[in-house]
Order: C-alpha cells, then structure tokens, then sequence
C-alpha cells in the first residue's frame, strides 16, 4: 500500500544541532552536578560568564547592560534563564543549549537549521529556498502512527512531537490575528485517505485532536481525485501553486496523502523606493548580472554572527531585520563579511546564533541607521527531502514496513517526502510559497555608525515569527532573476 504526504506551504508578499534527547538529559545532568549553590557576590572573572558568552559581551560590557537587558534572580547575579544559581563558565553553554532545545520554539529552530543545510544542494549556480515548518508539521504528525523505535527515532530527528507542533500552530495563528489585516498567515492541514485504508483508532484520536481534516477519496479515479487535491493546493496558497500532483505522478494505490498549507502575506513596515534602478549584482568574482535593485535608508536592527573568542572583521556573518507591519513577522538578510564566502560561514552557524538574533530583535536597543540595498528576486524551487532526513537521522519511515504500524493496520512506509517552494520580493513586500510531498508505500550587541548593506552579493534570507521564534521560510539569493522551476534529487 501506499501513502503520499504533500506538504504545501505558501507565504505571500513578505520577505521577510541541537543535542538528541538522550544526550540533552545526560548533559543537563552533567552541568547541574556541576552548580555552584555559592552567592555570586564575590570576586570572580567567571561571574558574568554565563550571560557574557551567549550575548558575546566583553565583561565590562555585560555588567554595565546586564541589570537593564535580562531578568536576574534577585539573590544571585546570574541569568535567570540558564540557573538560578552560579554557574562554571564550561557548563554554561551547554546547560543554556539545553534550555533552548528543550522548547517547542527552540526545537523547532534547531530543525529548521538542521534541515536548512542538510537540503542544501551547494550548488553555487541555483537559488534555494526552504520552508522547514511544513515537513514538520506533518512529520509531528506522522508520529503518532509510528511504532515505538520508529517515533523515538523520528523524534529526535524531527525534534518535535504531534502535540509541540500542534502548539507552535496555535502560537503561529495567534501571531497572524494581532496583525488583523496588515499581515496574513494562514496554517492549514488535511489527510486524504483511500477508501480502502483503515486508520487505527489511536491515529485517527490523536488527528482529531490537532483539528486536522480528513477526507476520504478514491484515489484509482485519478482524474478526479487530481483535480480535488490540486484545488484544495490551489486555494490555500491563494493560485500561487495550483499543481501538486498530476495524472502522472498520482498512483491508484496510494494509500493516503497528507497535506500542509502555510500562506504568509505581509506589507514593509518601512518601504522601499518606488523608483529602483538596475545595478549589478555580482554572482562570483568574475560573474555579474544586472538586476532592479531596491533602495532605503532607515534605522534597522543590525548585528553580526561571530565564531571565534574574539571579534574578526573578516569572519562571520553581518545582519540586519526588515519588520513587517505590526512587528509579530520580520525577514532577516545575512551577508559574509567575507564577499563571496556565505556558504563557508553558514557552515559555522549554530542554533545559537539563530537565538542571539531572535533576542536581539526582540529588545528596544537603539536601532542603527542603515542603507540598504536588496535586489528584487523570484525562485522556484523543488527538492526532495527524503535523504535530507535521513541525514538527521529519519530513516525507518523509509526503510521498514513495520515503522508505521499504529497508522494502519496494513503495512506501509513512506517514499518520498517532496517540497516545492516559491519566493518572490519586490517594493512591498514578499510572496513565498511551498509545496512538500511525503509518499508512502507497502549575534553581536555592539553600537554601530552607519551601515552600508549592499545584497549586490550571494545572500542568505529567512522569514521569522519574532514572537515564536520560528523560521518559517529560509532561502540563498544567489541569482535574483533566476525564476525557473528546479526539481533535484538529494543525494
């Protein structure tokens, strides 16, 4: 038998390793054998370190920013959200990791960064834009019709569980509705499931209790039953796909297709120039193309990702947050400090630095007058997760008829899981949009002067909720106006 999963996610008009379960618990262990219950009134250059480290403040810095940025325990000067007592400088990261992968949010984040460079085709030619939300949502999902190796499994490479995820949504479509009409975001799922496959009652409870839709359909009338998923497709994302599967591609025996939509439409907060002008925007040292560039010039928040101790002017990743109306949605543009070295630099980035920027952006800092230039682009873009996820360690869903014995009562696995994913950004905003397909079968604190941010380069872009901290779409511009569809097998 088989079972399709599509994922279809649409983000309209906005441009915007975590430790496995095992190992978190071990090390939390670890480090809290390892805290000091000793006030922190005394002289010590590890006073400060825990809160220093994850913010990459110099010691002066953090005590003079300290008592106004993060909530403290009144008894002891450390961090409230790494331990109420001191904590030993080599412990720190690791307890504070553990405090961020141990959340919905964090999970979800670590994912996100995890599938981002797992999918990454490295190809210095092509475009690539990802929604990793959508594959785990459905995958969360999926969960609960594993047997106990398989969920463990796809737990810890997923990171989340049906309940998280269906967590995350509520948080995500509270976000949608403080913005009433300014924004638009839209999360939608449903399970089309064959007339002849039986869904095993505690699979078919815990749907119900996400509010996931199910619908039954005759999959060998393939013309009809084409013609309803493209439409439910075609409707979610507002037109922007209307074609998930065709006659081709759709089997008679397919067992089930489970379906997610993410629609995201959103407006500038600060506009660019009506009137843009071509410029150049160089793919590689001796490779250039001419695009519509956009221009503004307003006070942004801006930061840069360090790997090393120390501060270096030519390592690392500068960014800067172009809010949406309403300031829940932002998008975030990354550059190399490096021309031409962002894919070496995102090699480095850590669910860390996601989270130094998540904080960052959400703090009243004074924000740093920027001049920004950012082409107008729009991708299309199909990949096939399935390898991806078996780099994170997804694998028995694929491999084993047995994986997903609490789904049905007949053996199934899946075998494919296929995104497609459109971004467009122009003066107002943002179009973004992507389609998954799972098939089955038998950050720096410091001030800054004027900043110049020219994406007249490769550059990196991810559309967050700030609220959540999620990313819910994460992309490499490296060639503005190539549009055309792309389909690649991971390998």
């Amino acid at each position: 038998m088989k079972l399709l999963i599509i994922l279809s996610v649409y983000i309209s008009y906005a441009l915007a390793q975590g430790h496995r379960e095992r190992k978190q618990t071990i090390q939390r262990q670890q480090a809290s054998d390892l805290h000091d219950p000793r006030s922190c009134n005394f002289d010590s250059d590890d006073k400060w370190a825990c809160v220093c480290e994850q913010l990459n403040l110099e010691r002066q810095t953090c005590e003079s920013e300290i008592g106004r940025t993060l909530q403290l325990n009144p008894k002891y000067k450390i961090c409230r959200e790494v331990s109420p007592y001191y904590v030993a400088k080599g412990q720190c990261r690791n307890e504070a990791a553990w405090s961020q992968s141990n959340n919905p949010s964090g999970k979800a984040m670590q994912f996100a960064l995890d599938l981002f460079k797992a999918a990454d085709p490295k190809n210095p030619d092509k475009n690539y834009v990802i929604s990793p939300l959508s594959p785990q949502i459905l995958l969360a999902q999926l969960t609960e019709g594993c047997s106990d190796d398989a969920r463990h499994e796809m737990i810890n490479g997923i990171k989340l569980n049906s309940g998280e995820a269906a967590s995350l949504i509520r948080s995500l479509h509270e976000t949608a509705n403080k913005d009433d009409a300014m924004n638009k975001l839209d999360i939608a799922s449903i399970f089309y499931k064959s007339k002849n496959m039986n869904l095993t009652d505690e699979f078919n409870h815990s749907r119900k209790q996400n509010q996931i839709k199910l619908e039954n359909i005759d999959f060998s009338d393939t013309a009809n039953a084409v013609q309803e998923i493209n439409n439910w497709v075609s409707q979610k994302t507002r037109g922007n796909i209307q074609e998930i599967v065709s006659e081709q591609n759709l089997s008679p025996d397919m067992s089930m297709l489970l379906l997610n939509a993410i629609y995201f439409k959103g407006t500038w907060r600060y506009k660019f120039n009506e009137t843009n002008k071509r410029a150049s925007f160089q793919i590689a040292q001796n490779n250039k193309m001419s695009v519509h560039m956009m221009k503004q010039t307003n006070r942004l928040r801006f930061g840069e990702i360090n790997f090393g101790e120390y501060w270096d002017p030519d390592t690392g990743l500068r960014w800067v947050e172009l809010p949406y109306e309403g300031d829940q949605l932002s998008m975030i543009l990354l550059l190399p400090k490096t021309r031409f070295e962002l894919d070496k630099n995102l090699e480095q980035v850590t669910g860390a630095h996601l989270q130094d920027i998540f904080k960052v952006i959400k703090r009243d800092y004074n924000p740093t007058k920027i001049h920004l230039q950012l082409p107008k682009f729009t991708i299309k873009d199909s990949i096939s997760l399935v390898e991806p996820l078996k780099k994170l360690g997804v694998k028995q869903i694929f491999e084993s008829d047995t994986a997903l014995n609490r789904l049905s009562k007949s053996p199934v696995k899946v075998g494919d899981v296929k995104q497609d994913s459109f971004l467009s950004v122009d003066e107002k905003g943002t179009t973004a949009t992507a389609v998954s397909k799972i098939t089955i079968i038998p950050l720096s604190l410091n001030a800054y002067e004027d900043i110049h941010f020219d994406c007249d380069e490769p550059f990196m872009v991810m559309i967050v909720d700030k609220t959540s901290e999620i990313p819910l779409f994460m992309g490499k511009i490296k060639q503005p106006l190539k549009a055309t569809q792309e389909n690649r097998k991971q390998g």
